[in-house]
């Protein structure tokens, strides 16, 4: 499942909230993070795959390697936001395909308060990131490294699809849910 796949998921769930009537989200930061929670299992598989192509590269000798290794960190580093309050709210895109939102949902709130929050360092940590795959893609073309080069040009769009769609999913939902709860109080 590549980032085409993802790119679709993603604006299929905006579209879905959208039309749900999403309004506008409270400013507050979260306080401690919430309970781990699951994150859409194509996202899961999608990281992995990353990770593991990523980690192949990393093994390469020469300019592929090094860029790699770097690359490598900021991706673990940020996969760990991630996984840990960016994706966990877009599980609950399907549920809500067969049920009415409840106050079970609430969790997502923080998460998605989180990512309005610390939307400056994911930004900062995604323009790392993109710097870091056009560095590969360059590293990989002067080498002739088709792997590497391939890699890098899929990473970007990636990037760009976590920037444009999957974190204002995020926020979209934390929206919905501060106007749907708080009315049901």
């Amino acid at each position: 499942m590549g980032p085409k796949f993802t790119t679709i998921l993603t604006i299929a769930a905006v579209a879905t909230l959208t039309w749900m009537g999403a309004e506008g989200a409270s400013g507050e930061p979260a306080s401690s993070p919430p309970a781990m929670h699951n994150i859409p299992q194509s996202l899961v598989l999608e990281q992995q795959d990353t990770l593991d192509r990523l980690s192949v590269l990393a093994r390469h000798h020469g300019p592929v390697g090094d860029v790699a290794r770097r690359y490598l960190d900021l991706f673990e580093r940020h996969a760990a936001r991630e996984r840990e309050y960016i994706l966990p709210p877009l599980t609950l895109l399907a549920e809500w395909a067969t049920r009415e939102v409840s106050p079970d949902d609430a969790w997502a709130m923080a998460m998605a308060d989180r990512v309005r929050a610390d939307r400056e360092v994911i930004f900062t940590e995604h323009t790392q990131i993109t710097d870091a795959a056009n560095a590969l893609l360059d590293a990989g073309r002067r080498t002739h490294d088709q792997a590497a080069i391939e890699f890098a040009e899929e990473a970007v769009r990636d990037s760009a699809n976590d920037m444009e769609i999957q974190e204002p999913a995020v926020l979209m939902i934390g929206a919905y849910l501060h106007s749907r709860l708080a009315t049901a109080h």
